[in-house]
């Protein structure tokens, strides 16, 4: 099993669970309230840890009790935080508005600051897995050194293509399909549409009862990063990130709830 680095945000989530979007002007009461710890980097990097991974987390935090609160979380979670910046000013934030069916309306409080930190080109190792779980075109000579020294790296859109093995990311970040890469689209409930060589397929999502979206592309992003990890091919990585993004959404949480990666020789069937 490589190591798996992750390079995105580590924010401080508010989630807000409301009947409605309000409209403008309008007033509208929220049910539930909580504060709890996310981020799309934190996210995948907690699940992989969770499943056993050895896991780099990069990224920043702001010197505040959010950035103490989310470092714990990450520590907790045995994510290696040694390149975890912090800053000065805010740690990353949130407010999420999420309806009864689970969707939810994402609002940023604090500039986002991740095109300011210092990626770790020479600690990445032939082999490793690096996932950008967000893209600034600052990232570009990182990317492209790690995939040339023997990393696999991947990215959400648009990425550097040249570098990235894969692209994984919602519909709506893409305005066109490129083709120099394996594009994974996440489409919600419909599942996810891989394109590769000049042809598609389509993996169908896993029928449940969702509660909150939060952290299901991140669950999924993870799931796949799992089994490519594991030498597994690309349809094993679907199927899991798609059972994994199955759980997440069931619970009240910004970060994915994973079942246990399956070993070697189980059963890897979805359920």
């Amino acid at each position: 099993m490589p190591d798996f680095w992750i390079i995105g945000p580590i924010a401080w989530d508010l989630a807000l669970y409301v009947d409605r979007i309000p409209a403008s002007g309008h007033f509208v009461q929220a049910g539930e309230s909580v504060e709890r710890p996310g981020g799309t980097g934190a996210n995948v990097a907690v699940a992989l840890s969770q499943a056993g991974g050895r896991v780099h987390m990069v990224g920043y935090v702001g010197a505040d009790a959010a950035g103490q609160n989310m470092t714990m979380t990450l520590t907790a979670a045995r994510v290696d935080v040694d390149h975890v910046q912090v800053l000065p000013g805010h740690t990353s934030s949130v407010v999420l508005l999420i309806e009864p069916n689970g969707e939810r309306t994402i609002i940023g409080i604090h500039a986002d600051l991740l095109h300011t930190i210092t990626i770790p080109v020479e600690a990445v190792a032939p082999g490793d897995i690096v996932y950008f779980a967000a893209w600034h075109d600052s990232f570009t000579a990182a990317a492209q050194a790690m995939a040339a020294a023997g990393a696999l790296v991947t990215s959400v859109p648009p990425g550097t293509t040249p570098a990235m093995q894969y692209l994984i990311g919602s519909r709506n970040d893409f305005s066109v399909i490129p083709e120099e890469a394996t594009v994974i689209v996440t489409e919600g409930a419909k599942g996810v549409t891989v394109y590769s060589s000049g042809k598609s397929d389509h993996y169908p999502a896993i029928p449940t009862d969702a509660v909150d979206t939060t952290g299901a592309g991140d669950a999924f992003a993870a799931g796949f990063l799992w089994e490519i990890g594991n030498a597994r091919p690309l349809a094993e990585g679907v199927h899991l990130g798609l059972a994994w993004a199955a759980t997440t959404v069931q619970a009240k949480s910004s970060m994915p709830k994973t079942s246990s990666a399956p070993q070697s020789g189980e059963d890897r069937s979805t359920p």
